[in-house]
Formats: structure tokens, C-alpha cells, sequence
């Protein structure tokens, strides 16, 4: 049952502005097998830690979002 409430709600929690961003780049990028997300520019455009901005892009593919994608830094 927790396991349940917990991937409910732990997209709520992730990071809206560094994931808006990090979707807009994910659509800009050329759709090869793996658009590329470039940690330095989402980090330069979020103000958020190269960390963060992994962090939350990871954490949001393991909910289904960003699917096949490629980071960078």
C-alpha cells in the first residue's frame, strides 16, 4: 500500500520548473534514438545544481517521463 501512495505522490514532488524546462530541451533536441538533455544549459536556465537537475529528470523517467533519453553535462 505504501509503495502505492509513494509513486502517487512522488511525482508531485519532483521539481516543476527544472522539469518544464527539461521537457521544452527534450522536444528541441533532434528525436534520434536518444534526444539529449544538456544538464550545464538546464541548470544555466533553472538556477537549480547540476545534481538537482539529473536528479529530477531521472526520477521523472522512472515515472515514465523523458522516455529513452540521453543526459549531458
Amino acid at each position: 500500500m505504501f509503495e502505492l501512495l509513494e509513486a502517487t505522490v512522488k511525482p508531485l514532488m519532483l521539481n516543476s520548473n527544472v522539469l518544464d524546462v527539461a521537457y521544452e530541451m527534450y522536444l528541441q533536441a533532434p528525436q534520434s534514438n536518444n534526444p539529449i538533455i544538456d544538464l550545464r544549459e538546464l541548470s544555466r536556465r533553472t538556477g537549480a545544481s547540476l545534481l538537482e537537475c539529473r536528479n529530477a529528470i531521472v526520477d521523472a523517467n522512472k515515472v515514465g517521463r523523458f522516455p529513452n533519453c540521453a543526459l549531458e553535462s
